[in-house]
């Protein structure tokens, strides 16, 4: 029932597991990150898919530029020891799709040092050199609080540069979730539309600063490095006996409201033309929280806090949202106290919790590590875990309309921690004195497996032994039981290929005899997903006019090629390519590989002249295009006496000559370009032109089609566009708005 994977490394953090939409598990130890990295090619082997590959990030690892040596802060600062840390990671969590290269999520990782960075891929996500510190948010709050720093007051220190130090310190963070689609939702690995990324992040003086983040990637290529600009913040009003003129004993330092614990941003609600969601921290007393809105490029905090009595949070367990909302309104938030768990029903418009539901936590004393929630079942359950007491007690609620109950039995994921210190205790003869630690729980992109991560530990004796022998077992166990003529069961939600893969590889292990599923089976499972995925909101491509084609603004034009191209003939066919390489490699795609290409080509081929002619690149493009359209045209004529379409009789024509001959290539195929001297080349998937030149291109993740790269379409554009985000060409437009494959929905690697 679960897939378990061991690593050498020894976890000694919070959160220390992040499970991300793209399908990349990241664990955080005492002196790196962890990435781990299921094998989704189709040619796998049942074994080797079984096995996961992973990559350490030196994260704790800053040059002097990156992180100056710093002074040590007076007694009035409190000094925490920031200055001498030797900044291992306390909290890593994956931001939403759409920000990294190749419209991946990137990694924000909180170190001891109080230094919150951003971390993602040049493109190769399975090498370790490809992953780089991106961005250091702690500059973007030295450059915005310096410009007001004296603003507003300080309750623990006067002097500026000791407001500076404790103002560009970062304690939490939270990433603002994806915005919910106003088209068709996002359909295997494709959004319509792409919004601005926002970070939460809260310094050391109580204030909270919202962060907008620009990346190559949300900027469409106009600027090449990251950056991050605050554009707001609010401080926090510590209660008057939080308050102290000079905090000189214990007591008083541990009294005093220094900063904000914890932060947890909500889903996004759709009201009007404006998001609403929710944004609540943790003081050292209560969980308060303000209304955050959302429209076009602003972004608006309330005025109005809002305050949740009798909760204390300070040295206790998460805060949790529910990825659902319900009534287009209402957000769900656990929080984790001392002595019980609380779940209340908020308003999105006004932050106001109108429903609260509790229970205890069986009077447990160690600390909550880890809570996810469940959506595969009709109630909503909340699974969560404490650090050294979870087998013990209490490790999932179902969350009723009126109350939280126990669930009879225990989770598959708490049975294989039970499972796995049995056998740690037989192999050792410990004779059932062993304890387990659980570091935290992650729900995978689709949410119906929980990965738990966790340590076995001798209870009666010292554990010695060398670190290298100390391992962290990551389990990974279903939500739902299949049993070998069960349906499949997908939620229907945005999700990647990636994650969609995962899940049917596993369903597939359950239910089936070991064998390459039959066609027939492929057709009802591509069927059953195609159901879950809304239709688009665009008309097909029937000829008409093309002048409502946006051929001014790249981005509309993005979403206008997107909404096009995702008819349901189309998803149909993307759904049919990813179960057939999924679920058995050996079958043929060709078919709807085919279908697909001539409905671009298509498409391509009646668009506006100011788009295919605006550079030479982008005609040689329309060009390729044409002749698919005539050669698809050709096959089909030549298959089907009675195919109604007027058939060109005339001969290909060559659109690409040879880099190493100068013979002509003809365009006899839509993968293979080979000139009649016998010179071979891959074709790009989305533009059809040769690639025939090393690293150039990038290959889909999962079906490894290979395109040209971003990079090689910039420099064809560059010296006629430029590099300004708003100029419009073919070439430009349709890489952009092509940023997963078009014929599987996986991911680029490259």
């Amino acid at each position: 029932m679960a897939d378990t994977t061991t690593i050498a490394c020894w976890p000694a953090c919070v959160d220390a597991i992040e499970w991300s939409h793209d399908g990349i598990i990241a664990l955080a130890s005492e002196e790196q990150v962890e990435l781990l990295f299921p094998h989704t090619k189709s040619n796998d082997t049942e074994h080797d898919f079984s096995s996961w590959h992973h990559i350490p990030l030196a994260v704790s690892w800053f040059t002097t530029t990156e992180l100056p040596e710093k002074e040590a802060g007076p007694v009035s600062t409190y000094s925490i020891g920031e200055e001498v840390s030797t900044s291992a990671p306390v909290s890593i969590t994956w931001s939403p799709p759409g920000i990294a290269k190749h419209r991946r999520c990137a990694l924000g990782v909180l170190t001891s040092s109080l230094i919150l960075s951003i971390w993602a891929s040049e493109g190769k996500i399975d090498d370790e050199l490809s992953w780089r510190r991106k961005l250091i948010i702690n500059d973007a709050l030295v450059l915005y609080f310096s410009s007001n720093l004296n603003e507003v007051e300080s309750t623990l220190v006067h002097e500026s540069v000791e407001k500076m130090r404790l103002r560009a310190r970062i304690r939490s963070f939270a990433w603002a979730p994806s915005m919910p689609s106003l088209g068709p939702a996002a359909i295997i690995g494709t959004r319509t539309t792409w919004a601005q990324p926002f970070l939460a992040v809260a310094n050391d003086d109580n204030q909270i600063a919202i962060v907008a983040i620009d990346t190559p990637a949300t900027t469409l290529g106009a600027e090449e490095e990251w950056s991050g600009e605050v554009l707001s913040h609010f401080s926090i009003t510590p209660d008057s006996e939080n308050v102290f003129e000079s905090a000189n004993t214990f007591d008083e330092i541990m009294q005093q409201q220094r900063h904000i614990s914890q932060l947890a941003w909500s889903p996004w609600t759709m009201q009007g033309e404006w998001f609403h969601s929710v944004l609540v921290y943790a003081t050292n007393d209560d969980v308060r929280a303000r209304v955050v809105t959302y429209s076009g490029e602003t972004i608006g905090i309330g005025n109005d806090e809002v305050v949740y009595p009798d909760i204390k949070l300070r040295h206790a367990g998460p805060m949790k949202w529910s990825s659902k909302t319900e009534n287009r309104d209402t957000v769900t938030l656990a929080l984790f106290t001392l002595t019980n768990v609380v779940v209340l029903k908020i308003s999105a418009s006004n932050a106001n919790a109108f429903a609260r539901t509790e229970h205890d936590l069986d009077g447990r004393w160690d600390e909550m590590s880890a809570a996810v929630w469940d959506h595969t079942t009709e109630d909503p359950t909340i699974h969560f875990a404490s650090l050294q007491a979870t087998l013990s007690y209490t490790t999932r609620l179902q969350c009723t309309k009126d109350s939280l109950a126990t669930i009879p039995g225990h989770p598959h994921w708490r049975e294989q921690l039970w499972d796995a210190q049995a056998l740690f205790s037989a192999q050792h003869e410990l004779a059932g004195n062993v304890r387990s630690k659980v570091w935290g729980l992650s729900t995978s992109p689709l949410g119906d497996f929980i990965a738990a991560c966790s340590t076995i530990h001798p209870s009666d004796m010292i554990e010695y032994g060398p670190p290298n022998d100390r391992r962290t077992s990551i389990t990974i166990s279903g939500l739902r039981d299949y049993d070998k003529d069960a349906k499949l069961e997908v939620p229907a939600q945005n999700c990647s290929a990636e994650g969609l893969v995962f899940t049917l590889r596993k369903w597939a292990e359950r239910t089936g005899d070991g064998n390459e599923s039959s066609p027939s089976t492929i057709s009802q499972v591509a069927a059953q997903l195609s159901v879950l995925h809304p239709e688009s909101s665009s008309s097909q491509m029937n000829g008409e006019p093309t002048s409502e084609v946006p051929t001014n603004d790249i981005r509309a034009l993005m979403t206008h090629i997107k909404h096009t191209l995702l008819s349901p003939t189309t998803i149909n066919k993307r759904l049919q390519i990813l179960v057939s390489q999924t679920l058995a490699p050996s079958l043929s795609t060709l078919l709807p590989r085919t279908l697909i290409a001539y409905s671009l080509a298509t498409f391509v081929s009646v668009l506006p002249q100011s788009l295919t002619r605006a550079t030479r690149f982008s005609a040689e493009i329309a060009q390729h295009h044409r002749r698919i359209v005539a050669l698809v045209d050709t096959i089909m004529a030549e298959g089907d006496e009675d195919y109604p379409r007027e058939v060109v009789s005339t001969p290909m024509q060559p659109c690409d000559t040879c880099d190493f001959c100068s013979a002509s290539i003809p365009l006899e195929d839509l993968d293979t370009a080979r000139c009649t001297n016998g010179h071979e080349f891959s074709r790009c998937g989305i533009s059809f032109v040769a690639i025939q030149r090393p690293r150039i291109s990038k290959a889909c993740a999962l079906c490894r089609t290979p395109y040209l790269s971003e990079e090689f379409v910039g420099a064809q554009e560059e010296d006629e566009l430029g590099r300004v985000e708003g100029e419009v060409s073919l070439a430009r437009a349709l890489f952009l708005a092509c940023d997963v494959c078009i014929y599987c929905g996986g991911k680029f690697t490259g």
